[in-house]
């Protein structure tokens, strides 16, 4: 035989913390394992059903969608109309934001919502005010 206990001492206690100096082991009816696995399961699917947001996310499709329609337009050489058509979904996405719920709102939402509104707010209108600087092709 090897020396090793059938019961294996390691799901007894937490990890890191080991025997008790001499190789005692820790007090018996922890069970700290088993028991934070069922209870880790548990909070995960809880968490799962509280973290969905929208059918198919359609605020950030709607977004994603309309800044890479704004930058085939930049691509296509009409970079005036592309940047406002940019500024203009950023606008959107900022609405958007400000109306929807963190629910309905979904992956739009990164932070909390005076952090996302001050941050779409702030590229909105810099980009809006880019655009409109831009002088028209000549």
């Amino acid at each position: 035989m090897s020396g090793v206990p059938q019961g294996d001492a390691r799901d007894d206690h937490p990890p890191g913390s080991g025997p008790v100096e001499g190789g005692a082991p820790t007090p018996a009816g922890q069970r700290y394992a088993g028991d934070r696995a069922v209870e880790d399961a548990a909070l995960g699917v809880d968490a799962t059903r509280q973290a969905r947001g929208p059918a198919l996310q359609w605020p950030l499709t709607v977004v994603l969608a309309g800044l890479v329609l704004s930058l085939a337009v930049v691509a296509s050489d009409h970079f005036r109309r592309g940047s406002v058509l940019l500024s203009g979904f950023v606008v959107l996405a900022f609405l958007l934001r400000l109306v929807l719920s963190e629910r309905q709102a979904g992956w739009l939402a990164v932070r909390s919502r005076p952090i996302d509104l001050a941050c779409l707010g702030l590229l909105g209108v810099g980009v809006t005010l880019f655009s409109l600087i831009v002088p028209p092709p000549s």
